[in-house]
């Protein structure tokens, strides 16, 4: 299983989480660890975030666990 982490940067943090789960639902990833911080100040103010992804879990078809 690996893991993925990727840069993101936007006007708002609503355009960044935004981002963030676009990406994890075109790779079929989920986030596990996200940080977004504000750089700047005032009208020139702007988001970067990055996330770490890891692939999504799929259940067994089935629904009983394998009784390993």
């Amino acid at each position: 299983m690996l893991n993925e982490a990727v840069g993101f940067s936007g006007e708002s943090v609503e355009a960044v989480s935004s981002a963030i789960n676009r990406y994890g639902r075109q790779a079929n990833m989920e986030p596990i660890s996200v940080s977004i911080c504000q750089e700047g100040s005032g009208s020139s103010s702007f988001f970067r975030g990055i996330a770490v992804f890891t692939p999504q879990y799929e259940e067994e078809e089935g629904g009983e666990e394998m009784g390993y």
